[in-house]
Formats: C-alpha cells, structure tokens, sequence
C-alpha cells in the first residue's frame, strides 16, 4: 500500500471519535505504526505539516502534537549539560558505546525515562500524539524501546509513530533492511 494511502487512512481515523477515545481496540493501548518508504520521506513531511494545521481543536476537538524524538534526546542532553560530551564520545569510542550511555542516561528501560516524561508533560486528555524522528534517532535509541517503555505510562491517548522501514504487526525492520526486535503492541494504519 502506497504512503499516501496510509496517510488518507490516517487522516480518515484522526476524525474518528473511536480513534480518538481509545474505544473499540479490546483493552489495547491506541498506539499505532505507519511504516512508510524511507524515500517517500517528503511525501511524510509534507502531510503531517498539513495534518498539524488542519487537524485541531476547531476542526476534530483534539490537537495533534509531533514530537521529534531525535530533537527532544537532543534538547535533554543540553539541558543536562552533556551534548558536547556525547558527540566526542561517539567520535571516541563509537556509535556502539554512545548508544549503551545514552540509554543509561535518558533512563529507556524505565517506564518513566525522560523521552516519555518530556511527552507526558506536553500533552493533556485532548492530545492526540505524532511520534517522528525515530530514523534520526535510530541506532541510538530504537523504536521498540520508546513504544515499550510509553505505553505503561501514557495509555489514554491516541499515538502515531511515524516509521521509515516495514512493520507487519509483529516485528519493525528499520529503512526496510536493519531489524529490531519485535514490537507487536501497536496497529498498523494502512
């Protein structure tokens, strides 16, 4: 199925009061996957600017907040005055070591680690949330982990994540080619 499809289909769900209560998924958290071609990137873009500017609190009753989590990892690590040293650990030790420290300091395995606390502070019951820069981020911190870990704390609300790769409702291959672990919480929009 083509992206633009998927992305109609979204567009069709986000007006949709199931979609946006949570209701009619037997008791399983609304978090959904649409993989998309990593080259249909612009296509992606383009939608969800679209998406976040006509999609509101006037036109459905909800408000469609994207976080970037490769730019919200960044914004926490200058917070916490370690940006620098990160970029020199990678250049030092590898992208390897940098991945395993990362996720030590932003706390992944924890449910309240501090990607989900920064989502968690931004969003209310009217919320409706985009998940993006999960290939920016990526191998850093992988896509399984922040949907793993989110879902324990944030339950009631409607998630997107937006991911360049292939998902098959049990296991996410990055840019189509590089494996993760499996994932099989979430629905796929297609």
């Amino acid at each position: 199925m083509s992206t633009k499809i998927k992305l109609d289909h979204l567009k069709e769900k986000l007006q949709n009061s199931d979609f946006q209560n949570n209701q009619g998924l037997s008791n399983e958290v609304s978090y959904y996957i649409l993989a998309y071609d990593p080259q249909d990137y612009p296509i992606v873009r383009k939608e969800l600017d679209g998406i976040e500017r006509d999609y509101n609190k006037e036109t459905i009753g909800y408000e469609v907040k994207e976080f970037n989590v490769y730019q919200i990892m960044w914004e926490i690590l200058e917070k916490k005055g370690i940006k620098d040293a990160a970029i020199e650990m990678e250049k030092k030790d590898g992208i390897e070591y940098l991945s395993e420290q990362l996720n030590n300091v932003l706390r992944m395995t924890n449910s309240d680690n501090e990607l989900v606390q920064y989502i968690e502070q931004r969003i209310d019951s009217s919320t409706i949330i985009f998940l993006t820069g999960i290939g920016q981020i990526y191998p850093l911190i992988r896509a399984h982990k922040i949907l793993n870990t989110m879902h324990q704390i944030i339950s009631d609300t409607p998630v997107v994540l937006f991911y360049p790769g292939k998902y098959d409702s049990l296991s996410l291959s990055m840019f189509g080619e590089l494996k993760e672990d499996n994932y099989y919480r979430a629905f796929q929009i297609n």
